[in-house]
Formats: C-alpha cells, structure tokens, sequence
C-alpha cells in the first residue's frame, strides 16, 4: 500500500506544513514534502505542495549507504559557488569538488524558483568547472529575511528558538517570533522580555530558552511502619577468655497472638504540571504498597495494619511478614526422625547425623555437633557446637551463619559467618567472615567473602595453603568490560545514524529523493530510536555495577595476631602472596594494589 499524502494550495509555506502535520497526524520530522509548484514575486507567493507520510515497516539500517552520504556531505564544506542574477536568467558557475548536495543547499539558502536541476546534474557529470552554466529564467535576487527556527525539547518541558541573520533582508520582530512560537504551538509561560531582548538587539545564529513549563509533582510513596526490629543485626557476647557465648544470641523475635506488627502509610497522588505546548503533564502517584501479609497474620479492616494470628516468631521472608511457631526436636536427627523439612524455625537439641538433611523456611540452630549431613535455610543457622564434616557436610543459608567450629565443610552463607575456627574447608559468605573466639583460626581451604575477614590466626607454621578472597567477583568484571564495550558501540552507532537522518531531511526538503535514499532515511529514523531505548537500557546497566564494584573494592582483611606464609590475599582483582609470617597487620586495596597498615589503622 502506498504511503498516505494530500495536496495543499496556498501563499504561506510554513502554514501549509502545519496544516499538514494536523491533517496527517504527524510530527514534522515524518513527513515528506513534495513541491509541485511554487509562484514568487514581489507581492506574493503562492505553493502547490504534495505532503505525505513514511513507510511504517520494520527497518533496518544499511550502514555502507550511511557512510556514503556522510561522506559525500563532508567532502563538501569549503567548496565554492557562485551564482550570477541575470536580465536573461540565473547562472551558476562552481569549482572542482562541489557535489550535489552543496548546490541544492546554496540554491535553498538563495531560495531560487524552478531551478533546472538535470543541467545542475549535467554540469557535475562532464565536470564543467569555472564556466556560468543557466539554471533557472530570470528573477529578482532574494533579499533574505531573518527567521525565527522554533525548537522544542523531547519532554516538551522547553522550548528555544534561532534567530538566523538577514542576507540582504529585514530583520525580525518581537511580533514575527511570537508567531513563530505560535505556529510551533508554543504558548504556555513564554518570556516576554526575552522576546523582546533578542528582537532588540539582533541576536543571531543563537540558541535562546524561550519558554518553560512547569513540572509535575511527584506523591509520597506509600511507606511501612514496622513494629518489630528489622536490622538483622545480630548481638554476639564474647567473655573475657575470648569465648563466645553461644546461649544468649538473641536472635529470635517473639511475638504473641493480636500483636499488631506494622502499619501501613498509604501514598499521596501526584500534583500536574503543564508543558509548553499548554498540555497538562501528570504528576507520578506515589507507589502504592500491598499490605506484605504471609503466614500466620491478618490484616485490620480498613486494610492498614498487620496482626499475628498465633504465638511464635515474627520473619520477612520475600518481603512479607510471617510468623513460624517453632519445630523441635528433643533429640539427634536420624533414623528415628528421617529427613526435616519444615516453613519455620527448627531446634535440634542433639546431633545432625552424617547423611541426613534439614531444608528449613526459617533458622536452624542445632546444640550438638553436625557430622556429615546437608543443612538448607532461608534464615540464619546456629551451632553451638560446630561441623566436623568429613568432607560431606554442607551448610547453606539466606542470612548469617554462627558456629563454635568448621571442619572439612562446604560453607556458603549469604550474610555473616562468625566462629572460633574454621579447617580444610570450603567457605563462601556475602559479608564479614569473622574468627572471634579464643582460637580465631582460618587454615586450609578457600574463604571467598564479599566484604571484611577478620581473624587472630590465619595460615599455620606448616604454611598450609590457605586462600582467602574479598571483594570483586571476577565473573562480574567480565560482565561489567562487556557492558562497556558494548555501550561504546551503541554511542558511536546512534552518533552515525543522527547525523544521516539530519542530513536525508534536509535533502528531501529541497529536492526529491531518489527511491534508496527515501528508503534509507525510514531505516535511519526507526534504527536511531532503537539505539537511544538500547543506550539508556545499557548505560542503566552499567551504572548498576559500577555501584557494586565500588563496595566490593573496599574489602579488608585484618589479622590481629599472625598470618603464615602460604596464604594468599585477594582484594577486588589484586592479588598478594604472603611469603613471610607478619603480625598485628590489615591488608586493603588501595591504587590497584594491596597494602598493608596495622590492624587498628584501617
């Protein structure tokens, strides 16, 4: 089907496009302008205008074509025309070098009627240079006016206009601009006396802020109001023998029955504000937030405050407020108990024996020894004894984990890990790795931790082998150098794709284009907004890790009695061999490399 066009007759140019943009439905920069026929003289104009809409199909971009005319519209500058008002006609004489594009845009600019643009075409292709060729019968020279160019901002927030400089012509008036913002539809909150300044005082070839909106408002966002604590912070009790004390750790949260747990504040709606084009532009609502009701609570009848429903521990997990009564086991887990899964807390009194599993919603705390079993949480785990793991044992939790002591294990802990020493094992955790106790011992193994390890002993005089990493996942950086090779190529596509879609428009306002070129200037105008979704999207991206790294890259390691050789450091992507025991010492990243300081330095 063909692209949808209509006829316009009348004495004003702009008028004409504008009745078109308004028939059409269409912005400016979508449509094509086909000049049928054009009358001037000195008291009037007159333009017979064929307007019509792009071709709507999925597009793509031919980049050789791209640069083709890129390069043709560089070459150009700096070549020379010359144009001659003659009694009998209009000439043109040109010089080695000057294309197409060149004398279409001296003739717009001079703004010359019926010109005969295949002798323009003739004298490019034999290549007639420094000879006065007739383009077009006789007419007066045109005497150019200033003009008022109106552009407004993407939001449609500001609007700025260009006073270009006469050539020869009047210059413009207060009058003439503000019809000019008129007919770009420029009406809300313009600045008189701006306006007035730029007429005044002739400035030119300037881009001026005319007008401005007003911005919306944004409303509150809907806000909750806990009533129980919801840090996670842990209260961890160590005596004077360096002993923590594994009885009072005050992790649990009680509630009872009725309890009110939190309160809903709901969200204010946003205020409007308006755009230049005298269009109200909404204000965001604040968010709205759903009461986060889990298991074991109910909700108030006007919808905004939470209860607990029955006695036990009060839990966000996912986001919504839960309340676990607690599963105990008086006894080990084994054959007599089977496999435990449970939406809780679980309390093993005794043993975990090897082979076995816990998979637990809420903590998991267990006062006897775990041998070779597999414990899940979705919270905390505690063991006041520890996990001799035998090269089995598996422990994996959402939130912190605490243990007396680690033995041939297989550790990963989202949150915290605090213990007295931790053996030949396996061990990753997301933010402080801490060996508090008497022993404070990490030997053997791997440590890979997001934040801080702090230890009294790491390594042993054997210089065992012990790995300890902080800081930047190498996975992550691969991903972030990916990211930004791919931003830049995203820049340097749209940056090419701009230019050809200004160029093509200005082309097709002065001349007919040929078919591939009408077809190339489609393709750039849909890939030129695929590119800016992409670039932002990216660049969003981007910024995310950049935000991560910057954390991660602060990671420590401190050692407040003796670190062995046969340890190596990790901070970010750096790296350290400890070849010599050194006491009372933190290592950081600092200029793309560890340092050392004392232990209370940093």
């Amino acid at each position: 089907m063909g692209n949808e066009f209509i006829i316009l007759e009348g004495k004003d140019y702009d008028r004409l496009i504008a009745e078109g943009m308004r028939r059409l439905s269409a912005k400016k920069e979508d449509l094509h302008i086909e000049v049928l026929e054009s009358k001037k003289n000195l008291f009037s104009s007159y333009y017979k205008l064929k307007v019509s809409t792009g071709d709507n199909k999925t597009l793509e971009i031919i980049e050789n074509s791209i640069d083709s005319i890129l390069s043709e519209n560089q070459n150009s500058k700096g070549k020379g025309i010359e144009l001659d008002f003659r009694e009998d006609g209009v000439y043109i004489k040109i010089e080695k070098g000057v294309t197409m594009v060149d004398i279409v845009t001296k003739i717009d600019i001079k703004r010359i009627l019926s010109v005969d643009l295949t002798k323009v075409k003739q004298l490019l292709e034999i290549g007639s240079y420094d000879n006065w060729t007739k383009i077009a019968e006789h007419q007066e020279e045109k005497k150019i006016d200033s003009e008022c160019i109106v552009k407004v901002s993407k939001d449609k927030m500001k609007a700025y206009i260009t006073i270009t400089k006469p050539i020869g012509g009047a210059d413009i008036t207060e009058k003439e601009i503000l019809e000019a913002l008129k007919l770009n539809e420029v009406v809300f909150n313009i600045k008189g006396s701006v306006v007035k300044n730029a007429a005044d005082n002739k400035i030119y070839d300037k881009e001026i802020l005319i007008a401005e909106g007003v911005e919306p408002q944004d409303g509150q966002d809907a806000i909750i109001d806990y009533h129980f604590d919801v840090s996670g912070e842990r209260s961890i009790n160590i005596d004077k023998d360096g002993k923590i004390d594994y009885h009072e750790l005050s992790l649990i949260k009680n509630v009872t029955a009725g309890q009110k747990l939190l309160t809903l504040i709901p969200h204010t709606p946003g205020i409007p504000g308006k755009n230049v084009l005298g269009k109200e532009v909404p204000g965001r609502d604040g968010k709205k937030l759903a009461l986060p009701r889990g298991k074991n609570v109910d909700a108030s009848e006007d919808g905004l405050e939470l209860a607990a429903t029955v006695d036990g521990e009060v839990k966000i997990i996912d986001g919504k407020v839960n309340v676990f009564s607690v599963y105990e086991v008086k006894h080990n887990v084994d054959n007599s108990t089977g496999n435990i899964r449970f939406n809780g807390k679980v309390i093993v009194m005794g043993n975990v024996l090897t082979g076995f599993v816990i998979e637990a919603e809420g903590d998991v705390e267990v006062y006897g020894v775990v041998e070779g079993a597999l414990i899940k949480s979705n919270g905390n785990i505690i063991l006041h004894r520890g996990i001799q793991g035998m090269n089995r044992g598996e422990l994996y939790c959402e939130g912190d984990l605490i243990a007396k002591f680690i033995e041939n294990s297989k550790i990963e802990a989202k949150g915290s890990i605090q213990s007295d020493a931790i053996m030949h094992s396996q061990v990753t955790c997301g933010k402080k790795l801490e060996a508090n106790g008497r022993k404070g011992l990490l030997v053997g193994g791997s440590f890979k931790v997001g934040e801080e390890i702090r230890a009294k002993v790491i390594g042993s005089p054997m210089a065992t082998i012990t790995e300890l990493e902080v800081g930047v996942n190498p996975d992550m950086r691969n991903k972030y150098e990916g990211i930004k090779n791919e931003l830049k190529q995203i820049t340097e596509n749209l940056d090419k794709t701009t230019k050809a879609v200004d160029l093509l428009t200005k082309m097709s306002k002065n001349m007919e284009l040929p078919m591939d070129k009408k077809l190339l200037l489609s393709k750039s105008v849909k890939l030129k907004l695929q590119l800016q979704q992409s670039q932002e999207q990216v660049r969003n991206e981007q910024n995310e890790l950049e935000a991560y790294f910057e954390d991660l890259s602060k990671g420590k390691v401190k050692v407040y009695d003796i670190i062995y050789p046969g340890s190596r450091i990790i901070i970010g992507s750096s790296l350290m061999h400890i070849k010599d025991s050194i006491k009372f010492v933190s290592f950081y990243r600092a200029n793309a490399e560890i340092k050392m300081g004392s232990y209370d330095d940093v």
